[in-house]
């Protein structure tokens, strides 16, 4: 993998990182004091009325689908582009619905 290559892929990553955690975070995450609401489960049952996440869910996981795709390819196969592609699936996967999995 070049540097261009490289930049890219990069620049792409933190992209969608900043998309994955814009996207699924609750504005009602901030009245998590600790001593009421003590965690994103209690925030989430009190709170949240609108959760907007069956919209938002599809839409990032579009924006890392060329990850995908391109990792899968075997012309630019390379162990750097499957870590990022790995990292951004596990983190779509824990804020869209692995931190609120357990709240049922």
């Amino acid at each position: 993998m070049n540097w261009k290559n490289f930049t890219l892929s990069f620049t792409g990553f933190l992209l969608c990182l900043f998309f994955i955690f814009y996207y699924s975070f609750f504005k009602e995450e901030y009245y998590i004091d600790g001593d009421e609401i003590k965690n994103v489960c209690d925030a989430w049952r009190v709170f949240v009325v609108d959760d907007i996440r069956d919209v938002t869910a599809p839409l990032t996981l579009a924006m890392i689908a060329p990850f995908i795709v391109m990792s899968v390819r075997k012309k630019s196969r390379s162990r750097f582009l499957w870590l990022m592609t790995m990292v951004l699936l596990l983190s779509w996967w824990w804020r869209f619905f692995g931190r609120l999995w357990f709240c049922l």
